[in-house]
């Protein structure tokens, strides 16, 4: 393999939420701002944050902002706060120095402190920048915050509801990196005799969290296959095994293209093989309303549920009802999807062959013009993989969000399914 095709395979990761060991940041909002606001002294911004893990190295504040256009002060504060309101960190700085006249991100580096458990980022601007406001659904952490003494106030900021606001200030730190050593243990693949690969993990503070394969076909350069599997501890091994096998879409019996699809871990027994398997897709209830959310599909491939990235059910299926609501009458259970017209377009993952591909596309739409007693006529099959030369991947990650990918050795081999 060429040095350009194996950083093309590192960077598709990127496009299936690998953002590299390292830093990391911890965000509540969509990153698109709808509006940008300033509050007067004494008042200020502030967001409460969960620290993935103990002790973990806070050392940079991102803020979306812009310059007042007569600002009553040049200057802002910038503290960090645990959880009783105390202060663990102080940054004063000129905001010409980071922020201009356009909404637009900063990164303040502030001195490393160590967090365990909620802490606060709090911003006093003194009306001198307009912080961005994310105006989805709130994650109930942006307050309004005063200082001596420090204390959370009444909610009182323009036009803009609590439930309805996200201050996009976002925390950026580190931890440990984990490290990984991967190998193709046999490099041919068919369903009777699958392929198999290993990768051991270590994480020098102990908060290991899963493996995931992922399978690129070396022609097409679609990712065919992924897995994940759970990891913890501070050592762990995880076993893989690839049957020359992926996953395509049918609707209304027709075939519709190969999605990303992973086996979804942390699911309930009671739902795990309704929900076995989830896929992201794009949902687009009528023209003017898109959302973008998972599909899940049980073992049997039946569409078993479709959840929006707010955490919202826009479909349940009756088998999922009877477990999560049982005694709600179906025919009333709320199925916001509209028949005959909402659509849904599923991702095709790929790595590029030049730095300037996409590495995704989306197929379809696909109407959904079934019903939902008939799970809308949509379902994940499984097929044999096509023969050629497969390149394997091994990502984990921590509890800590720290990522690490790595690229199998040696290609795996399908020749003759019947083996």
């Amino acid at each position: 393999m060429s040095k350009i095709w194996i950083a093309a395979l590192i960077a598709v990761l990127a496009a299936v939420n690998c953002v590299g060991a390292g830093m990391v940041s911890l965000a509540y909002d969509d990153g698109i701002p709808e509006d940008g606001v300033w509050i007067d002294e004494p008042s200020g911004h502030a967001v409460v944050f969960t620290a993935p893990t103990d002790n973990w190295s806070l050392n940079r504040v991102a803020i979306l902002g812009m310059l007042a256009p007569k600002p009553k002060s040049e200057l802002f504060v910038l503290e960090v706060w645990d959880q009783n309101l105390s202060l663990l960190s102080r940054t004063t700085d000129k905001a010409g120095s980071f922020f201009a006249g356009n909404l637009s991100w900063s990164r303040i580096d502030i001195p490393e402190v160590k967090v365990s458990g909620v802490f606060l980022i709090t911003f006093f601007e003194f009306g001198g920048i307009y912080v961005g406001v994310d105006t989805a659904p709130s994650s109930g952490r942006s307050l309004s915050v005063a200082r001596n003494p420090n204390r959370v106030l009444n909610w009182s900021v323009q036009n803009h509801s609590q439930n309805r606001t996200n201050w996009m200030i976002q925390a950026v730190g580190h931890s440990p990196k984990p490290e990984l050593a991967m190998e193709i243990l046999s490099d041919t693949a068919s369903e009777k005799s699958p392929a198999k690969i290993q990768a051991k993990a270590t994480d020098p503070d102990g908060n290991l969290k899963s493996a995931t394969l992922y399978i690129v076909d070396n022609k097409t350069r679609e990712i065919v296959w992924a897995q994940v599997q759970e990891l913890k501890g501070g050592s762990a091994t995880a076993e893989f095994s690839w049957p020359a096998a992926m996953f395509r879409i049918s609707a209304n019996g027709r075939d519709e293209g190969v999605p990303f699809v992973i086996n979804n871990l942390g699911v309930t027994e009671n739902l795990s093989s309704l929900m076995a398997y989830s896929a992201p897709c794009i949902l687009e209830l009528d023209k003017n309303v898109t959302f973008t959310a998972k599909a899940y599909f049980g073992e049997d491939g039946r569409f078993n549920a479709l959840i929006d990235a707010y955490g919202f059910s826009h479909y349940l299926s009756q088998d999922v009802l009877n477990i999560t609501g049982p005694g709600i009458d179906y025919k009333k259970f709320n199925i916001t999807i509209i028949k005959d017209k909402s659509k849904i377009g599923f991702i095709n993952m790929k790595v590029p062959t030049r730095q300037d591909e996409q590495t995704s596309e989306i197929f379809g739409p696909i109407v959904l013009s079934g019903s939902p007693s008939s799970n809308y006529d949509l379902k994940l099959l499984r097929s044999n993989a096509g023969m050629g030369e497969y390149i394997a991947i091994v990502k984990i990650e921590d509890l800590a969000f720290n990522e690490l990918s790595d690229i199998g050795d040696k290609t795996i081999r399908v020749k003759d399914l019947a083996v």
